[in-house]
């Protein structure tokens, strides 16, 4: 089983995301051209040999909609970085469409790669109301908060805000794993394993975002540390987002949406 994952994932990488990474590259492509070339593609050829349920399918877009409004909101209030979209439509005029159509692709493209590659394929039997009713109360709840904090104009700063939330979002998974006890070592294993691949797309996207300008990051004194690539600053945090973010979708889908094992 090992041997033609490997082939699998060899042949992703090297026969369809170089030739990606370059096209898009010389192209300029923006963000939603980016997203449907590294995600939204190999999502749709991974969904056909998926058995997810469609309440599973929405859950997991439910929760990509939710991650965006996150960053790009903290993002936002604490002047991090600025989006550039070719299309300027902004929920409460503060996160782009095209950052929440690319992160639901994201967040799609690592749960069906999750699944099909490093999981067993089997889902625990609950409604798909059920399942939505997991993970949409996060995207609804950061969804008022933005609005709220838009509305209200109020006031809340702390230093090195990008860092602190990578740090809250890793000690809540840590905490979700302690709660259901799901911490076996074939489990943790499987978990780093595909945390290690999938964040290659994520890498690509992010350097894809510098070099074609889709994000401008600022306010450098709030990060850890930053340094220069395509003549831009990239700060830390960004690349640790890049290694956390398949971390914490697998293991939210893992816990709420499968079967936990």
């Amino acid at each position: 089983m090992l041997f033609p994952r490997w082939i699998l994932l060899v042949a992703l990488a090297v026969g369809y995301y170089v030739p990606a990474w370059l096209g898009l590259f010389l192209i300029d492509a923006g963000i939603v051209a980016t997203s449907v070339i590294l995600f939204g593609i190999p999502a749709i050829m991974l969904a056909r040999f998926s058995a997810a349920p469609p309440g599973v399918l929405i859950s997991v877009a439910a929760l990509g909609l939710g991650i965006s409004i996150m960053l790009e909101g903290i993002a936002h209030i604490y002047g991090l970085w600025y989006t550039i979209g070719v299309e300027e439509w902004r929920l409460f005029g503060l996160v782009p469409l095209e950052v929440m159509i690319a992160t639901i692709l994201e967040v799609l493209f690592l749960v069906l790669l999750y699944e099909l590659l490093f999981d067993d394929r089997s889902y625990q039997p609950l409604a798909a109301r059920a399942r939505f009713g997991a993970i949409a109360v996060f995207g609804v709840g950061f969804t008022l908060l933005l609005g709220l904090y838009q509305w209200l104009d109020f006031s809340l700063f702390f230093t090195h805000s990008f860092l602190a939330v990578l740090l809250i979002a890793f000690t809540c998974t840590i905490a979700a794993l302690s709660i259901h006890h799901v911490y076996s070592v074939q489990f943790v294993d499987r978990l780093v394993y595909f945390t290690s691949v999938g964040m290659l797309p994520g890498l690509i996207a992010l350097m894809l975002s510098l070099s074609n300008t889709h994000k401008v990051y600022a306010n450098t004194p709030d990060y850890l540390f930053s340094f220069s690539l395509y003549n831009a600053y990239v700060p830390l945090e960004a690349v640790l987002l890049v290694v956390l973010l398949p971390f914490f979708v697998a293991t939210a889908y893992e816990l709420y949406l499968d079967d936990r094992a």
